[in-house]
């Protein structure tokens, strides 16, 4: 590797589509942990406590708000991709940033929006003692801010209980521009540090607060996946030989052990109150495997990621997060409620056969809401929306 020019080091330009199709598959591995910790909060919600031969799988509790960390982070990897291969600028400017992310974000997921507000409002809005009595507390300042995606800080959890990290999500979004300004004049890690510094901030600063609600440590975590993109685009020998020399599939590695330990050590119920402790090493983490998989040459977790199965699975995570919330109580209350069956024969069907359905009825919405929005399959895979997330 060391023969070979700077630009060899670089993703291709007009050939990022290609090799990012991993990413898809990162992505749909992420998406499982959110389905497994929303099944698990269906099946068991406290105080029903589940089996001791299933009690690993209470974690999930905790690895599923720590996938959509997974989720911002390759959000803002696959968003500055192309603006690093454009010199730091980005293409359309601001407004044209601004009617692409509208345009890809917006449409399926008001779709959604309205799905969710008409099975409330019909068959599904009655309390059933499972996870979906959340959303069903639907009222006036709920549906405005679903509408003016506040969610995150106002009528949080209703209409659907995962709808809160689009509205996180939405609000980077407005924020991506100034990273990129401060990209060009400061530099990549004086922009990182500081959106890293902001976000901590903010959000211990004011904890027990609403703007605590709207996770701002993700702002951070949002550039940390900035920074992997830079070194995968750059074509500065400087940057390429940094990359090179830097251990990135130890460091992730070490940053899944600390993770792991920790919640280990704290338990689930405390894992989750130090939410923000644990976002900082997984998003070290995703930064590390997103290095190691999209710089040139081959690597074992790249074929892992690339795995068709995962890929095609990917490629329709957006809409598998708007609509699994509600896909599971359907199950729930119209297929195996009625069958009478029991907690745990009920979660090995979810997992299984059930997130197969769900992934059917997922995909049907994609075609008819996510994927005549997408403008081009390059599109597909660098700007979408990333961000499956989990009841907090």
């Amino acid at each position: 590797m060391g023969t070979e020019s700077p630009e060899a080091h670089a993703a291709p330009k007009g050939g990022a589509a290609g090799r990012l199709t991993h990413i898809e598959g990162l992505r749909a591995m992420a998406a499982y942990l959110v389905y497994i910790n929303h099944i698990y909060a269906q099946v068991w919600l406290p105080p029903k406590p589940p089996p001791s031969y299933l009690s690993l799988f209470s974690y999930s509790l905790i690895a599923g708000h720590l996938s959509v960390t997974v989720f911002i982070v390759i959000s803002g990897f696959c968003l500055m991709l192309p603006v690093a291969r454009a010199g730091n600028v980005l293409r359309g400017g601001t407004v044209g940033f601004f009617k692409r992310r509208a345009r890809r974000i917006l449409p399926p997921y008001y779709a959604a929006v309205a799905v969710c507000l008409a099975l409330i409002w019909t068959v599904m809005g009655k309390p059933t003692g499972t996870l979906w009595d959340v959303p069903i507390g639907v009222n006036s300042v709920g549906i405005i801010a679903h509408l003016l995606l506040v969610q995150d800080i106002w009528g949080t959890s209703k209409i659907n209980y995962v709808f809160w990290s689009i509205a996180v999500e939405w609000q980077i979004y407005f924020l991506f521009p100034l990273l990129v300004r401060s990209w060009r004049r400061f530099g990549a890690a004086t922009t990182a540090a500081g959106a890293l510094f902001v976000g901590y901030a903010l959000r211990f600063g004011l904890a027990g607060t609403r703007v605590e609600r709207a996770a701002p440590q993700y702002l951070g975590l949002f550039a940390l996946g900035m920074v992997a993109a830079h070194f995968i685009q750059s074509t500065d020998p400087r940057v390429i030989r940094t990359r090179d020399r830097i251990p990135w599939l130890v460091i992730s590695a070490a940053s899944l052990a600390v993770v792991c330990g920790l919640s280990a050590a704290w338990g689930v119920e405390r894992g989750i109150e130090r939410f923000p402790i644990l976002d900082f090493p997984v998003a070290v983490a995703t930064m590390g495997a997103l290095v190691v998989t999209s710089r040139p040459g081959d690597s074992w977790l790249r074929r892992l990621f690339a795995w068709r199965p995962f890929v095609f699975i990917g490629t329709f995570s957006y809409s598998v997060y708007l609509m699994h919330a509600p896909l599971i109580q359907i199950l729930w209350q119209f297929v195996f409620h009625p069958l009478h069956v029991g907690p745990e024969a009920m979660f090995f069907l979810y997992l299984g056969p059930g997130a197969l359905a769900v992934l059917a009825a997922s995909y049907a919405f994609f075609r008819a809401f996510e994927f005549p929005f997408m403008r081009a399959p390059a599109a597909a895979v660098v700007e979408r929306s990333t961000v499956p997330a989990t009841a907090a």
